[in-house]
């Protein structure tokens, strides 16, 4: 038997070119969901359903554990399930038990409440084959069910084995379930493996062996061939022999934290570490949680951040509660200007979180902040989790909603209640309040798992696009944005307990980042800023209309080309310790292959962006895959020339080699797609846009821990520029290519100044960007020259590009070569002249900076 877990064996499957392709998720699935399935619950999903489609599933994939990161969606994952179950396998009766009351009331809500955010089915009603579905929530299951409904017993798993066990009227039986098809449903599953964990050891009597859990849900399971178990958690020890080997052939999706994180599916989690009294720490994290909504409100962005304060004891929790609202109460201006002057002077001069906090509060009114802070943090919008009334359905309602407008929470207090369970976007802050001396491994597990439930990600609008990945991981100009991507644990800086912190952290697969930043800014020249230009000018960028099917109706309007090189990569030998390497020469020839569709099938398969629930939003025009494989408009010419050794011929190469090379055609198309796919087309009408809107100071900021990243480095170079009148900013932040630019620029500037009575070099820091005319993708050239005689304006758009970039973006060239020949290209203007001219690009090759030499004096200087 493999020692591999089954997803994995299910994965090597589908990568296999020998093998069918793997399920695709239903439509009737897809479309009866509240949400859209990401692209690794739709992996989850898939392989699921391929372990139903065997032969035999009852005996060999009745009982599957889905092992997924917190935060990453397990409970969608469990909506998609019951809904091919019923639609496939004709199930209606399905039991979901935990181990929390709390969980019931939050899934009973999210399964039923459509009026509720996180409702995970379609609100206006779940349609299946033109009939419309019913969830009922019963005790017991009908004898004789309705058709076209789906029967939900909701329990914990102490009420279930109670249940069956002791049994009582209008209660759940053995004997009663013994004729039906039930589903069992188990979120937070590795409470239910008591007896697993064991081992060894042997129960005392045959009684107490009967009455655990795990033996109450295997009896359950067994009591039909038909029935399932369907296991959900993101917690489970596998390191265990015991527990490897009971769930080695049945985890059928794996999917942890790390890569979760890595995917950028959640927040960035940073450490604060701090010696400092209560009351400091409730402050600073309360002006902390404050600069995120104010942030977020100042990029039109609706935020209610939540903060969670921990502590070891429900009495420290209660006596922190008191302090925070004798804060609240007690909060004057003076006491904030000071706490904020104080913090200023200790930080200015970092990068981390606190510096841009209290310098943010430095520009603001703090009568202001005090009244906002007073209103939000009110003791009516303070939440106990300690409370005996806790457990009540009005509080779980209460934290099911607190990413809510009309939910005032912003600040809980807590033991240990919350750290299973909780589903939670907008927690931003978890601070540990009296901490006393608990510093051991089981403590620091206990917090890794709950940051591991406030890494989550919230998802907000920002410039008209949804998005449920991190955007602002490097910084820019919005790097302040970067806050609310962040999730800060305030802890004690102490050796020990740190230590213990980071092992946690690193067992459950929680990445931690440095709240620190290497920070560069170019700003503008305060002489610039009198200019009139800077004033009352403008930046003429073309204006837009919305895109249809048919500006996407061929790959080549991606920028794809199904012509594709694949390159003879050639061996290198280097010797163990030494540098220096030896290419072994080969001779070559190049060969066609038109590729066959066995090999574009499966190199679909094994590419999750094009499986088509997701290939469908990026091309609007295809209706079926057969149109995207079959049609030449598409991948029914793919050819691939290929690079072979001189006795190579194409048949000798394996199925697996040429599948390889499939796939970086692959790999080349998805990015084109994803970059040049818009819901907007460009139009030759240019108009204005205030200069001053559009050209302002920039930043560009890199996590340090990145600094050894050699591309990095030549990304953030800074060059002086005070002494050069002619470029607007006081340095250039720029890599080599654009930095060789700038010197050309400069040995022209004498002849551009005896021409012009104004000559400004613009760098555009992603803010001025143009789109092909009648067509949709768009780009941001590096450079402006804004040039001005007596009588007209010269807008220049002008890119530096390196060799190994050029043919790819040959497109945008082409463009820029095009805006001083169409006679179709109109800028609105008011009472000016204003002329758009694009130049080659600049490459530092000998014989293509001489091609744009020629172009650039033929456009600026001659005319």
């Amino acid at each position: 038997m493999s020692n591999e877990i089954l997803h994995k064996q299910i994965v090597e499957k589908f990568n296999s070119i020998f093998s069918s392709p793997p399920p695709e998720v239903p439509d009737y699935v897809a479309d009866n969901l509240g949400h859209k399935l990401r692209p690794y619950q739709e992996h989850a999903l898939s392989q699921f359903i391929f372990t139903q489609e065997i032969d035999q599933a009852d005996l060999y994939s009745n009982h599957l554990l889905f092992h997924m990161a917190t935060g990453s969606g397990k409970t969608l994952v469990l909506a998609s399930n019951i809904l091919y179950l019923y639609k496939e396998q004709n199930k209606q009766n399905f039991i979901f038990f935990v181990n929390s009351d709390a969980i019931i009331k939050k899934t009973k809500d999210n399964l039923t409440n459509t009026n509720s955010l996180k409702y995970l089915f379609r609100k206006e009603g779940i349609v299946i084959d033109g009939n419309q579905i019913d969830i009922q929530i019963v005790d017991v299951f009908p004898s004789l069910p309705d058709p076209h409904t789906i029967y939900l017993k909701l329990t914990t798993i102490q009420k279930l084995h109670l249940d069956l066990t002791e049994p009582r009227e209008n209660s759940l039986t053995f004997e009663g379930l013994e004729e039906l098809e039930i589903v069992l449903l188990a979120d937070e599953a590795h409470h239910i493996n008591a007896w697993t964990r064991r081992d060894k050891r042997k129960l005392n009597t045959k009684e107490q062996e009967e009455r655990t859990w795990e033996n109450t849900v295997n009896r359950l399971l067994k009591l039909n061939p038909a029935n399932r178990l369907l296991e959900y958690t993101a917690t489970i020890d596998l390191t265990k022999d015991v527990l490897f080997e009971k769930y080695r052939d049945k985890i059928v999706y794996q999917y942890d934290l790390r890569q979760f994180m890595r995917d950028g599916y959640s927040k960035n989690v940073m450490l604060l570490r701090a010696d400092e009294e209560d009351r400091n720490k409730m402050l600073n994290s309360v002006l902390l949680s404050q600069y995120r909504k104010y942030v977020a409100r100042d990029h039109g962005i609706d935020l209610k951040p939540i903060i969670f304060f921990k502590s070891n004891l429900i009495k420290n929790s209660q006596n922190a509660q008191e302090k925070f609202i004798n804060l609240m109460k007690g909060l004057e201006a003076e006491e904030l200007k000071e706490v904020i002057e104080n913090g200023y002077a200790i930080y200015k001069h970092q990068q981390s979180i606190w510096s841009s906090m209290f310098a943010y509060y430095k520009k603001i009114d703090l009568n202001q902040v005090v009244q906002d802070l007073k209103w939000d943090f009110a003791e009516g919008n303070l939440l106990n989790a300690n409370d005996r009334d806790f457990l009540s359905e009005e509080n779980a309602l209460i934290l099911n909603s607190l990413e809510e407008a009309n939910n005032p929470i912003r600040v809980i207090f807590a033991v240990a209640r919350l750290n299973e369970g909780w589903d939670v976007l907008n927690l931003f802050d978890i601070v540990r309040i009296s901490e006393g001396a608990t510093k051991t491994k089981a403590t620091t597990d206990s917090e890794a798992q709950l940051i591991g439930r406030g890494a989550r990600y919230y998802p907000f609008e920002y410039k008209d696009e949804d998005s449920y990945t991190r955007r602002f991981d490097f910084g820019g100009e919005k790097s302040e944005l970067r806050v609310i991507e962040s999730l800060h644990y305030h802890t004690i800086n102490d050796n020990a307990y740190i230590k213990n912190l980071e092992k946690s952290l690193k067992s459950a697969n929680i990445q931690v980042k440095e709240d620190k930043y290497h920070h560069l800014e170019a700003k503008i020249k305060p002489s610039f800023k009198k200019n009139p230009i800077f004033k009352e000018g403008k930046i003429y960028i073309n204006k837009l209309i919305e895109t249809t099917a048919e500006d996407y109706n061929t790959l080549e309007k991606y920028n794809v080309s199904t012509v594709f090189d694949i390159p003879f990569e050639m061996a290198i030998e280097q010797k163990y310790g030494s540098k220096i390497t030896y290419k072994i020469a080969t001779q070559t020839y190049e060969v066609s292959w038109k590729v066959e569709r066995k090999y574009i099938q499966k190199a679909i398969q094994r590419r999750p962006f094009f499986h088509y629930s997701n290939l469908k939003n990026y091309m609007p025009s295809i209706s079926s895959m057969k149109t995207f494989i079959e049609s030449k408009d598409f991948l029914g010419d793919l050819t691939l020339y290929i690079s072979l050794p001189s006795e190579t011929e194409i048949k000798d190469l394996d199925p697996i080699t040429k599948l390889e090379m499939v796939e970086k055609f692959f790999e080349s198309m998805e990015k084109k797609i994803r970059l040049n796919y818009m819901k907007n087309r460009g139009t030759p009408v240019f108009e204005g846009v205030k200069f001053s809107k559009l050209i302002n100071d920039y930043q560009i900021e890199l996590n340090k821990v990145n600094q050894g990243i050699s591309d990095i480095d030549e990304l953030v170079q800074p060059r002086n520029m005070r002494d050069h009148d002619w470029f607007i900013y006081d340095k250039a932040i720029v890599n080599s290519w654009e930095n060789s630019f700038i010197n050309f620029i400069n040995d022209y500037i004498k002849q551009l100044k005896e021409k012009y009575k104004e000559v400004y070099l613009i760098r555009n820091e992603r803010k001025v960007k143009i789109v092909e005319i009648d067509g949709t993708r768009g780009f941001m050239p590096d450079f402006l020259l804004y040039l001005q005689d007596e009588s007209c304006t010269y807008q220049i758009f002008l890119e530096p590009k390196g060799d190994h970039l050029r043919l790819q973006d040959k497109w945008k060239e082409d463009f820029l070569s095009s805006l001083g020949e169409r006679e179709d290209v109109e800028v609105l203007t008011e009472n000016e002249e204003v002329r758009l001219l694009g130049i080659k690009f600049y490459s530092e090759t000998p014989e293509l900076k001489e091609r744009f030499r020629k172009d650039f004096i033929e456009k600026t200087i001659k005319e």
